[in-house]
């Protein structure tokens, strides 16, 4: 019998252009703490999920991350995704998610679609580049299912970037923490639950 897939999106950094990246660049302190493997709950889901074939694409260039670029390596990974897969977008790829089914709806939706700590559109804290987006409404093409996941105390993406997904899409399930900063810990047993759930 053939595994369920869940297939997750990782987060990345965009920029309006090449200079305003190597201005960040410029700017940017680097810490020796950050240089250190410090695994992440992506990395822990497939040992909680034996059942699930986890899948971790690696999307193209994340420290300056071009949307044409994830959208035409995700074109080849999603003829493997089978129509039950649950696909996860965590920040970035959060946002990737929504832009690409807005434009390219699937031939069948997926079980069901959960984006984490997503931008929407406000860059106060960061630039969304190419990525931002004028409405989500789109990822309904995608899925019937899907959940909203983010932090109040989130220093990365305001948690008012989750109600305005909420606002395109009605129908998603918000579910806001209070304490889970920008989702970077070891562990994510909510979302295993959430993940299973039938």
């Amino acid at each position: 019998m053939t595994k369920r897939q869940v297939c997750i999106i990782h987060g990345g950094d965009s920029f309006a252009s090449h200079e305003e990246f190597q201005q960040y660049l410029k700017n940017s302190d680097v810490k020796y703490e950050r240089l250190l493997y410090s695994p992440d709950w992506k990395s822990w889901l497939p040992s909680q999920m034996p059942e699930y074939d986890v899948l971790l694409p690696s999307m193209p260039n994340k420290q300056n991350a071009c949307y044409d670029d994830w959208a035409l390596y995700f074109s080849k990974i999603v003829p493997f995704l089978a129509p039950n897969a649950v696909l996860i977008g965590h920040s970035l790829g959060g946002i990737f998610l929504a832009r690409y089914f807005s434009e390219h709806p699937p031939k069948e939706k997926f079980a069901r679609i959960i984006l984490i700590a997503a931008p929407h559109s406000d860059e106060t804290t960061e630039s969304l580049g190419v990525f931002k987006l004028e409405s989500a409404s789109g990822l309904a093409s995608a899925s019937n299912d899907i959940y909203l996941l983010h932090s109040e105390d989130d220093p990365v993406v305001p948690v008012a970037e989750a109600h305005r997904y909420q606002k395109d899409l009605p129908e998603a399930e918000l579910r806001i923490f209070s304490e889970k900063l920008h989702f970077n810990e070891p562990t994510f047993p909510e979302l295993v639950q959430i993940i299973r759930a039938q």
